[in-house]
């Protein structure tokens, strides 16, 4: 690109919008950032909740970009939460 004037009409249409997705993060309103997340889905952040103990523990829904490298934080996230809320489970 050689006019600046085109650069900007170029980085609206250059993010493919099949890889916009839904993720999932545990919050709390005492806190500024997610405590856990992201997460694929809804149950596995709900496990996060479980995990994590605290009352005002929530799940809040994210719109994103998910690159191979998210998706797999988000789905391994999701796999340890889900051993961990197993192992508070038998621990009750």
């Amino acid at each position: 690109m050689t006019n600046f004037k085109q650069r900007p009409a170029a980085l609206t249409g250059s993010a493919c919008l099949e890889n916009v997705g839904t993720l999932y993060f545990v919050v709390h309103p005492k806190a500024s950032r997610p405590l856990l997340g992201p997460f694929l889905s809804e149950a596995d952040a709900l496990h996060g909740v479980t995990v994590m103990r605290s009352a005002g523990a929530q799940v809040e829904a994210r719109t994103a970009l998910l690159d191979d490298v998210s998706r797999w934080h988000a789905q391994n996230n999701g796999a340890i939460c889900w051993a961990f809320a197993q192992g508070v489970a038998h621990a009750r």
